[in-house]
């Protein structure tokens, strides 16, 4: 009898498992910027008819998106109360493009806040108002700590996600959406975030298979978001650190984990907790507006773009 494959239960990959690769992003990033109808949204997002009809199919039956009457051919599209919860993950993830993935200066944000200012947030913990960084974070197990049955390996197809696509220079994806448009990227990241370094410590962390781990590793470090240090010799090898860049995704992160949590496994259910070691409670990541220090919610925003302009 075969053993049904199994994985570590985390919040960060279950959210993955739902909007993890690159045309998922870019179409909740289309819904959340106003865009619902089937026309509006193949024409903008420059998809396939097929790959979108997948994507929201996969939406609606995660309860994030739900069909309305309307919005041209093919109807229109709307984000459920669940959907609307991953807005926070937008935000912060905007945020990060503005200052990691915007090379010429010329990327300016996606919303407009109710201040009246373009939306640069700052991630910051729920109870003492000081900004989430990585290093002042720890975890322990939470009480879903444990395993469960693995994702489907080919939920989404991108068989275009390893260092080739790092490489291609001009018309590349974005770096952005390079690392939280790929699953297995994101998994890398995790362990890099749990203090692994090791590319055995990574592999057990993961479950990545060897070759696959390489490729990411590599992909990693063409993108700028790792570097290696050799702590042995004969044969070689090689630590492994998340750049500056990379450890700025943290904020990112703690929002994916946060939907997770709350929509995936539920209150008592948690697989990880974290502590914020300045002021000693549960972290709660919470992101506000820099202008008015308010907390940004997807009511509180208007478009300032199209996300593909």
């Amino acid at each position: 009898m075969t053993q049904e494959p199994m994985s570590r239960r985390s919040s960060v990959l279950a959210t993955f498992d739902i909007i993890g690769d690159h045309w998922m992003l870019m179409l909740i990033e289309a819904l959340f910027a106003g865009v619902h109808g089937w026309s509006d949204l193949t024409e903008g997002l420059g998809v396939s008819p097929s790959t979108l009809s997948k994507r929201l199919g996969q939406l609606i039956e995660a309860g994030c998106v739900e069909k309305s009457p309307g919005g041209g051919r093919g109807g229109g599209y709307q984000l459920t109360a669940k959907g609307i919860g991953l807005f926070p993950i937008f935000a912060a993830g905007d945020e990060w493009r503005l200052v990691w993935d915007n090379p010429d200066h010329t990327r300016q944000p996606l919303w407009i806040h109710k201040c009246g200012q373009p939306l640069r947030s700052r991630s910051v913990c729920g109870n003492c108002d000081e900004d989430v960084v990585l290093s002042n974070v720890s975890y322990i197990p939470g009480p879903g700590e444990g395993f469960e049955p693995a994702a489907p390996a080919r939920r989404f197809r991108n068989s275009r996600a390893g260092a080739e696509i790092a490489q291609e220079g001009e018309g590349r994806q974005s770096l952005f959406l390079q690392v939280m448009g790929d699953r297995r990227a994101a998994q890398v990241l995790a362990a890099f975030f749990l203090g692994c370094r090791r590319f055995d410590e990574i592999e057990a962390h993961t479950g990545l298979h060897p070759a696959i781990l390489s490729d990411r590793l590599r992909k990693f470090q063409l993108l700028g978001l790792a570097y290696t240090q050799l702590y042995q010799e004969r044969p070689d090898r090689y630590r492994y650190s998340p750049s500056a860049s990379a450890r700025a995704i943290f904020p990112v992160t703690a929002q994916l984990m946060h939907w997770g949590d709350r929509y995936i496994y539920g209150s008592g259910r948690e697989p990880l907790i974290l502590t914020h070691r300045t002021c000693g409670r549960r972290l709660q990541s919470v992101v506000r507006c820099r202008h008015c220090s308010q907390p940004v919610q997807y009511a509180d925003v208007t478009p300032a773009r199209m996300p593909w302009s």
